[in-house]
């Protein structure tokens, strides 16, 4: 009997030992398959954005002014959420460099991702429920392709997730009730309204779950204290600071208009702050685990791809590419873009036009591209942030410093949120050097020398400060100091032909601002007004007359003449016959315009009879 006692007790030890072993092997198995899958999630959210979506981050990178200065710190932390602001700008301001922008977007993101599995797996979350914990992070994914949608939203959360953690793993029932109650108003401060609440639902969820063993068993008593001190941060806050009570409950810097709250940045705090204790309490089906996990990844997969791609907007990123390029000044880039898609917004056919004129081929090619009228070569002004961009881009490298200035300057004063702008600086910079106004250039570059990115361009800059022989040197800066009116006038925006024609005056080898006075009378179809204009370019070095003025010559001669005898112009065989066969299709053809389209669309003659 002992005997068989001591065999029956082994053989029960062996047995439990390889279940142990299995159930070792299965973690293990299941806890690589996790990390593979974040991977996976991570890779997916770095190549969307160094892909489909970089000049989005290079948007945002713009419209901020990080400063390496104890007051610009200072300044961030005196207000609920300046600290994960802080950090958030700091972060951003890589966003120089699309893929580490994209980067950054992917650690944070999949960060969320693993601080969620791991408060739920925490509350006793089963293995088979870990796709859901992607669910939050797909969400804020989808919020972020909102271009107003600010980053320092995601730090704050994991902000928030990392305090929640922290709280979770302290075992002491009066040890985590003190931590609680001493980081709330510390937490608030950090990370502001929105994220904050995710810690307080957090917290008030975990106790209901897998409360902590307190003396008494009372630990329920403590979920309406929480919940109140909660509620009562955001109102304090209200009495020290000046912001209105709707941005202290959710949150002062995740979106750039301060007064808008995005639904789906709603959307987001309720999922983060539930997703945990939803998983805890949800039990695994009993059979068939493995199918059903694939089915839920798939639904996740296919869902969430849907959602991306619909909050997603291409022509936005393509404006934002054009916006880009002529900021970088790549204006070759420009128009292979334009070659391979052509663009349709006057945002970017606005910066196509500037990168014709800049590489002198604006007069043959202006109309083998889409024009919608001298909106899309000097827009007029808007009082926003971004339309004045490319218009000032456009002043700028025609001579015009002042309106350069002038709309760069507004440009950055309309930002939502009031912070200042790194590109506009630079700019602003350079027209105050140009205009030799050193004191106010002096001003702008200082603050750029405590970026990281545009620290070395000031510095350089600073050594043409109060040196008039120095910048006369410089192969763009001495050029527009040259070409730049001088004289004080009145600046008619609704004249722009003749703000044109007084900078051609002033200088009269600045064959861009001929051109663009040429093209602004041909898009307005003031055929009277070319032909006065005309003559002033025959001193301005053209090898020949470009394309589009050849066939404006020539409808113009035909109106007045029955044939081409006498022309004056020396007009090339291609455009003549093309007139002529364009003529006599108009003419005869009652509905001409779906014949003459195919061949005859990147014409000044269809965009003269066709385009409105």
């Amino acid at each position: 009997l002992s005997t068989l006692k001591m065999y029956k007790r082994s053989t029960t030890t062996r047995k439990l030992r390889l279940l142990n072993n299995r159930i070792m092997e299965n973690t293990r198995k299941y806890r690589y398959i996790r990390g593979i899958a974040s991977l996976l999630f991570g890779c997916a959210i770095c190549l969307f954005w160094g892909l489909y979506y970089p000049h989005h981050l290079h948007y945002h990178e713009q419209f901020q002014l990080f400063l390496f200065t104890p007051e610009y710190g200072i300044d961030k932390c005196l207000h609920p959420g300046g600290i994960a602001e802080y950090i958030a700008e700091f972060l951003t301001q890589f966003y120089y460099f699309a893929w580490a922008g994209a980067t950054i977007l992917a650690i944070v993101i999949v960060l969320i991702q693993r601080q969620i599995n791991w408060l739920a797996k925490q509350m006793g979350a089963s293995d088979f429920w870990y796709p859901l914990s992607f669910l939050p992070s797909i969400l804020l994914w989808v919020f972020l392709c909102d271009e107003n949608a600010l980053l320092a939203f995601p730090v704050s959360i994991t902000l928030a997730l990392f305090a929640l953690i922290i709280q979770r793993k302290i075992t002491h029932p009066w040890g985590r009730i003190i931590y609680t109650l001493l980081i709330m108003p510390v937490l608030y401060w950090i990370v502001g309204g929105g994220a904050y609440f995710i810690f307080v639902i957090g917290v008030a969820i975990g106790h209901c779950i897998k409360p902590v063993p307190i003396v008494s068993n009372k630990s329920y008593i403590w979920i309406p204290i929480y919940i109140l001190l909660g509620i009562l941060c955001p109102l304090l806050a209200q009495s020290l600071t000046q912001y209105p009570l709707l941005s202290l409950m959710t949150g002062i810097d995740y979106y750039r208009f301060p007064m808008i709250v995005p639904n789906t940045l709603l959307v987001v705090i309720a999922t983060v702050a539930i997703t945990p204790g939803a998983l805890a309490l949800l039990p695994p089906p009993v059979k068939s685990t493995k199918a059903w996990m694939g089915i839920i990844s798939t639904l996740l997969l296919i869902g969430g791809g849907t959602w991306i791609h619909a909050a997603s907007n291409s022509d936005k990123e393509e404006a934002m590419k054009y916006d880009y390029l002529t900021r970088m000044k790549q204006w070759n880039q420009i128009i292979k873009a334009a070659e391979n898609k052509e663009p349709n917004s006057p945002f970017s056919v606005t910066c196509l036009n500037l990168a014709l004129a800049k590489t002198g081929q604006l007069g043959d090619r202006m109309f083998h591209f889409y024009q919608n009228g001298t909106e899309g070569l000097i827009p007029t002004f808007q009082r926003d942030f971004t339309s004045p961009l490319p218009t000032s881009e456009i002043f700028y490298h025609l001579g015009m410093i002042n309106s350069s200035q002038r709309y760069m300057f507004e440009a950055m004063e309309a930002i939502p949120d009031y912070k200042k702008s790194g590109r506009a600086y630079m700019r602003l910079a350079e027209t105050n050097l140009i205009n030799g106004q050193y004191a106010v250039a002096a001003k702008y570059l200082r603050a750029l020398q405590h970026t990281l990115f545009y620290k070395k361009w000031a510095t350089n800059a600073m050594s043409y400060l109060n040196n008039d022989e120095k910048i006369e040197k410089h192969p763009e800066w001495g050029w527009l100091r040259k070409a730049r009116y001088t004289e004080d006038f009145l600046f008619s925006d609704t004249e722009m032909d003749v703000m044109l024609g007084l900078l051609l005056q002033h200088n009269k080898s600045n064959r861009m601002a001929f051109e663009y006075m040429l093209a602004y009378v041909l898009q307005k179809k003031d055929l009277e007004r070319f032909m006065k204009y005309y003559p002033l370019g025959k001193d301005l070095g053209y090898n020949h007359i470009p394309i589009s003025y050849q066939e404006a010559l020539i409808f113009i001669w035909t109106q007045q003449h029955p044939n081409f005898q006498g022309l004056p112009w020396s007009i090339s065989r291609n455009v003549l016959e093309g007139v002529s066969e364009f003529a006599r299709v108009y003419m005869t053809q009652k509905d001409s315009e779906p014949i003459l389209r195919p061949k005859y669309e990147k014409t000044f003659w269809y965009y003269l009879l066709f385009r409105k």
